[in-house]
């Protein structure tokens, strides 16, 4: 801390004696505006950061921004591909809330899912590996924001159609973008109607052990899971021209989508008893909408100053049916449950930032963030037993949370060879679950540097004050409780209202070197990252009316490492006459370790040890083919979360393949291929205490797919 404060304080008089001599010419003033569009932007910002566009994200045909997302480096996805499961971005194998998403600047809610967002609707996306003043410093491995589509101020009217196939399941989007220009007005709609379908299968196997090692109970269950979706997406957009270089911009999200899924489970028990429900089918329906609309208003002053305010609001709406049949292992055993649940989420934010240059390479800006969330629950559940009374169990819950903060930003080109950025954020929040109301403040130091070697290569450094706040439905104490087998392994799940913050120092640095004068985005880079983090958000696990519930408390210290490598390599660029050919590649080595839980094994959140991803694009020459796949690898591993709890997660690897033909200057056809290595993925889980252990297994099956889309213009 103390250390933080000096480098602040000792840069910022630092900077009032460069002379003008060192400034370089206009030419090539770096931006270091941290939401730049353009890719080679990268090299010459100030803070660290990734810009991907709109053509990278569609180029293999992903249905889901998550898949795209996969490949860029340093990112993981947690869950099986293929197999149903909701995919979380990880920055540093970390996800949970360690890695911020934010919608055009915003943080997204909780309830907002990246596989439920077309990439087709996304202009860009920028990977923020280290954090800035201007947007939250809830970001303890770093930060995504994903910029819609905007009016370009031209005319284009296309559409593209995809169809697909996953073991057995069809699929189909339709995609329409719009926009064009009258007056001093441009407009954008953009809209995908889509329909999905897919199947998982698992197969459990379940082990009990006495003290002395005696297998006493041996199950195997196998469950299918199938599940269909259907969605429509439309991101319109709005901007005025006003007098002067003044604008004002209105742009929206809605996604509305219906779910279905069921799922059947058959146990066959070779050793000891059966559980409560060795046969059991689940249907699951939920009609879900979301709404997000964001007012943005720029306003320009002399002398290169400007004000920038947004004003926006979002709503998550769900809605929930479910119904649990259940068969006991002796006629007239049984049990239906019905459950009838919802969530309710609005979400109102406010910011401002003020800039002012003074001088060519020197802007100061100040501003605010403010907002204030609220989400209600609700839960009306009907349980019939044979022979008995119906059982009721009604639940209503609501949280608030409320946030402020204010911030401060210096980003100054100090020379030719040095350029710097300072930061601080001031951020309050307050959460309101009964019964509890907890109160807590970040103070956010925050330095970035980038020092030119030469003309090709250069070093960065960051310093970084961030937090992680608990999610709002980890403070509501509603019990979430399973079906059938309830054990260590298998627990219920349950929220705590007095959950505090996560608070994080962190230190990056890193090397980049670039070919050929950086210009065809060729470049070799290395990078290495430490995070110290206090008041780390762990599950406690217990008994309760005979019951294993699981809840998360704050609880001790922990550290975490990383190193990643990146590539990216244009052959043309390395030798003269060479074909098109592009070749990308990046790994990541993470480590973390946490002082509340004895080692080894004792990683932070499940943290994936490492990933990796080996790409390359061909384009023909005596054709108007180009053609390109990707393997993605990401590590398994032994994860403990307490002395007697230790889990286990499979290896991942994915082989993705692409091709887009030209059908003359307008119609193009893109075939693309995901997961054609259609692997299992396999997690385990051990509890061992000292009257025995107790052993779960679960083999999660993936399923290629394949897809063909047509683009052109209306």
């Amino acid at each position: 801390m103390r250390l933080s404060l000096f480098l602040c304080s000792l840069a910022l008089p630092l900077t009032a004696h460069v002379s003008a001599d060192d400034a370089i010419p206009d030419s090539t003033l770096p931006s270091v505006t941290v939401s730049a569009g353009k890719a080679d932007q990268r090299r010459n910002d100030t803070v660290s950061s990734i810009v991907v566009g709109h053509a990278e994200l569609i180029r293999q045909g992903d249905r889901s921004l998550s898949d795209a997302l996969k490949r860029l480096p340093g990112i993981s996805i947690g869950g099986a591909p293929g197999a149903g499961q909701g995919g979380q971005i990880q920055m540093r194998g970390l996800g949970q809330g360690y890695t911020l998403i934010m919608l055009n600047g915003v943080p997204v809610p909780p309830g907002f899912s990246l596989d439920s967002l077309d990439p087709e609707l996304v202009e860009r996306v920028e990977i923020m590996r280290a954090a800035t003043a201007e947007f939250s410093a809830q970001a303890i491995a770093g930060s995504i924001n994903i910029v819609l589509k905007k009016s370009g101020g031209r005319s284009e009217r296309t559409f593209k159609l995809g169809a697909s196939g996953s073991h057995g399941m069809p699929a189909g989007s339709a995609t329409v973008q719009w926009s064009d220009k009258d007056g001093r007005m441009s407009y954008a709609l953009a809209g995908t109607l889509s329909h999905t379908g897919r199947e998982a299968l698992l197969d459990e196997w379940s082990r009990e052990f006495d003290g002395g090692g005696t297998p006493t109970v041996v199950r195997h269950t196998p469950l299918t899971e199938r599940v269909k979706s259907d969605g429509i997406e439309l991101a319109p957009r709005l901007q005025w021209a006003l007098e002067g270089e003044d604008s004002l911009a209105w742009q929206s999200l809605v996604n509305l989508r219906r779910l279905a899924s069921r799922r059947h489970a058959l146990e066959t028990t070779y050793l000891g008893a059966n559980t409560a429900y060795p046969e059991n089918q689940a249907n699951f329906k939920q009609d879900s909408s979301t709404v997000r609309s964001d007012l943005h208003w720029l306003r320009k002053f002399a002398q290169g100053a400007s004000l920038d305010v947004k004003l926006g609001v979002s709503y998550n709406h769900r809605v929930n049916d479910y119904r649990f049949l259940g068969s006991g292992a002796a006629p007239g055993q049984g049990t239906t449950r019905l459950v009838d649940s919802g969530v309710d989420e609005v979400d109102v934010h406010a910011s401002g930032t003020y800039r002012r240059a003074l001088g060519q390479h020197h802007v100061l800006a100040a501003g605010w963030d403010a907002g204030h969330r609220r989400r209600a629950d609700f839960r009306r559940e009907r349980q019939l037993e044979p022979g008995g009374p119906p059982v009721l169990a009604d639940e209503d819950y609501a949280a608030t949370l409320r946030r402020l903060a204010l911030f401060a930003q210096d980003e100054w080109q100090l020379s030719a060879r040095w350029s710097l950025y300072l930061g601080l954020r001031w951020e309050v929040l307050r959460t309101a679950s009964a019964p509890a109301d907890v109160r807590s403040q970040v103070w956010s130091p925050l330095l970035q540097s980038l020092w030119k070697l030469g003309p090709s290569d250069q070093l960065r450094l960051a310093l970084t004050r961030t937090y992680k706040a608990p999610q709002i439905f980890e403070l509501i104490p509603r019990p979430y409780t399973v079906d059938n087998g309830n054990s260590p392994t298998n627990p219920d799940n349950q929220g705590n209202p007095a959950l505090r913050p996560e608070l994080a120092w962190g230190l990056d640095a890193a090397y980049e070197y670039y070919l050929g004068g950086g210009g065809d985005g060729a470049m070799l880079g290395a990078s290495a990252s430490l995070r110290r983090i206090s008041d780390v958000m762990l599950d406690r696990l217990y008994q309760e009316n005979g019951r294993w519930v699981s809840t998360p408390v704050n609880k001790g210290k922990a550290e975490v490492r990383g190193i990643a490598l990146e590539a990216k390599l244009p052959l043309k660029v390395l030798l003269a006459g060479a074909p098109a050919l592009d070749l990308r590649a990046n790994v990541a080595r993470n480590w973390s370790r946490v002082d509340a839980v004895a080692g080894p094994d004792n990683r932070l959140d499940s943290q994936l040890p490492w990933s990796a991803n080996l790409g390359a694009d061909y384009q023909l020459a005596s054709l108007p083919l180009s053609v390109g796949a990707n393997m993605n690898y990401q590590a398994g591993g032994r994860s403990r979360e307490s002395s007697q709890l230790l889990a286990y997660q499979g290896a991942r690897r994915e082989l993705d393949v692409h091709a887009l033909w030209k059908l003359g200057d307008k119609l193009r056809v893109r075939v693309s291929g995901a997961n054609l290595l259609a692997q299992a993925i396999r997690t385990r889980s051990l509890y061992a205490d000292g009257a025995g252990s107790l052993l779960r297994t679960v083999d999660t099956g993936s399923y290629r797919t394949l897809r063909v889309m047509l683009e052109g213009p209306l």
